[in-house]
């Protein structure tokens, strides 16, 4: 092909992506979630569609896919048109999966393209309000002391407070036994009654919890204090510089979507976050808004599948069975 027909070709793609990214979106869009109604990346989803159906003129309907940890969801958008008409809202589960199951039915680094970071929210970490534990220290002195004696409650082996708790353990030098349940509210249950003696997760979910004083916070895995707990120290000034957990949220979708939609979806997902009805929104729930490039959320991507996968492997944690 000569550089004529080379540059005209390529003038005349750009041309056709252009004019279907002025004409998108023509019909419903879908926002596949891969956890069930009611938990927090369904909050998040829902939160986008209704802002994203007012803004487009389409309706943006969120489709819940639950099961695998996001495995489940994330496997029917890797398998969608990458027409603009499927995307996926992930979770921080979407970085942790590959370093924890040996077989997946996609591939993550090739199968997806980032488009957002949305919000994220730092882990914290409570003790029932009976527990003698007033800080960090408090509890890893007796961690260490006895050995597998205090226990955590999890949403199962190498869920994301798992693999917090791993890292701490890995810096600090002690281990706690962790307790699975069918989710953060159910282990949340045991830490108030005492049968466990610690959780941690996310801010967004502990909030409630430690304003009603059934819960003890004595450490947040942000780098700086948090507005809302002033008086909760940061587990990096406790003597882990550094050390930061964030549970995120993320859109992505079927890796081959065309740039100009890609570009379209990004400028409307930033008008809205910009917002200050969806910012506020978002901060209530406990996160902070991140709303970073395409770019940003793929370095991002990378940056937690070597930071897990480090930790898993180390740990020899391999399922999240």
């Amino acid at each position: 092909m000569t550089t004529k027909a080379t540059l005209a070709a390529l003038c005349a793609v750009a041309f056709a992506q252009a004019a279907t990214a002025q004409t998108w979106p023509a019909k419903p869009v879908r926002l596949i979630t891969g956890f069930a109604a009611g938990g927090s990346s369904d909050q998040v989803a829902r939160l986008i569609a209704d802002r994203l159906s007012a803004s487009l003129g389409q309706q943006f309907i969120v489709d819940n896919r639950s099961g695998g940890n996001g495995v489940v969801g994330a496997s029917i958008a890797a398998k969608a048109a990458p027409d603009g008409y499927s995307f996926l809202v992930v979770f921080d589960s979407h970085a942790t999966n590959p370093a924890l199951q040996k077989t997946l039915p996609y591939d993550t680094a090739r199968e997806f393209v980032p488009i957002m970071l949305i919000a994220s929210s730092p882990f914290g970490l409570v003790v029932g309000a009976a527990q003698p534990y007033r800080t960090l220290g408090d509890l890893i002195a007796a961690a260490k002391s006895n050995p597998g004696g205090l226990t955590q409650g999890t949403s199962g082996v190498g869920s994301r407070a798992h693999l917090a708790m791993t890292l701490l353990g890995q810096k600090a030098g002690f281990q706690v036994t962790q307790v699975p349940y069918r989710g953060p509210a159910q282990a949340m249950v045991d830490v108030i009654g005492g049968q466990v003696t610690m959780q941690m997760v996310t801010v967004f979910f502990l909030s409630p919890f430690v304003k009603s004083q059934r819960v003890r916070a004595i450490a947040v895995a942000s780098p700086a204090r948090l507005p809302q707990w002033p008086d909760v120290p940061t587990i990096a000034e406790q003597g882990f510089p550094g050390y930061d957990v964030q549970s995120w949220w993320g859109i992505v979708a079927p890796a081959g979507l065309p740039r100009a939609i890609l570009r379209k979806m990004h400028t409307e997902l930033s008008r809205a976050l910009t917002g200050p009805e969806m910012r506020d929104r978002l901060e209530q729930l406990g996160t902070t808004v991140r709303a970073s490039t395409p770019d940003e959320f793929s370095r991002y991507i990378d940056s937690e599948m070597s930071l897990w996968g480090k930790v898993a492997r180390d740990s020899h944690i391999s399922s999240v069975q």
